[in-house]
């Protein structure tokens, strides 16, 4: 074994361990924004017109109550003048199919999120004065209205940001039987952590396992490196 082969060695194990860490780091960031069209459904096939929505997008973690459904805008009444250049195909809005309208739209996540936003549509005078609540399991975290947010007179639709993290569910609540409607529901959902106890027997965070393999990755690659340098 040659002088060169024994030094070859650890610098190829350094490249493949700073290979493997930059894969996991990759892979981790690759879980980004959520975003829901109510166009089409989890899987890429279309979700059918004047549709009922409630459990359509589960495999994204969402559920929809209230009896709401999703209207083409291209045919919609409401949207006769137009509702806006941030929605397109279909929105979701809070009447069904019986022309039964309802007061409260309820999305439910299945694990917290953060950075909600949605392009919201209102209808009428009253479509502005919705209110939106998240709650983090049943403490309410955040409350606003709609309010009067359009670019322009004709504009109707704008985009509403939820400043809340860790939501579990998002309330919007009309205003008597005025139709309101979304667009483009997005978020991101939370890295949970995962729950141990210390020697006190008290819960405490335990690092994820991508942290504690990124951690060690790094240690061996700092280690193979001070190998080289001696």
């Amino acid at each position: 074994m040659t002088f060169h082969t024994i030094i070859e060695r650890p610098h190829n194990t350094l490249r493949a361990l700073i290979g493997a860490a930059a894969a996991l780091l990759a892979f981790s960031a690759a879980a980004g924004p959520i975003t829901i069209n109510f166009d089409t459904l989890p899987d890429g096939s279309a979700l059918p017109n004047n549709s009922a929505v409630d459990v359509q997008y589960l495999a994204n973690g969402v559920t929809i109550s209230g009896g709401m459904t999703v209207t083409p805008i291209a045919t919609s009444d409401d949207c006769a003048g137009g509702c806006g250049s941030l929605v397109q195909g279909q929105i979701l809005e809070n009447w069904n199919s019986a022309g039964a309208r309802a007061r409260t739209m309820t999305i439910s996540f299945t694990d917290p999120v953060s950075d909600i936003s949605f392009v919201f549509v209102p209808f009428g005078q009253m479509g502005d004065k919705i209110s939106v609540q998240a709650f983090v399991a049943d403490t309410q975290v955040f409350q606003a209205a709609t309010g009067t947010q359009r670019a322009s007179a004709s504009d109707l639709s704008y985009l509403f940001a939820v400043d809340a993290d860790g939501v579990t569910s998002l309330r919007l609540s009309g205003y008597g039987t005025w139709v309101f409607g979304l667009d483009n529901l997005k978020f991101t959902v939370d890295d949970p952590p995962l729950w141990g106890s210390d020697a006190g027997g008290n819960k405490a965070v335990v690092p994820e396992p991508g942290s504690l393999v990124l951690a060690g990755l790094a240690l061996a690659a700092l280690g193979l490196s001070r190998r080289r340098t001696l």
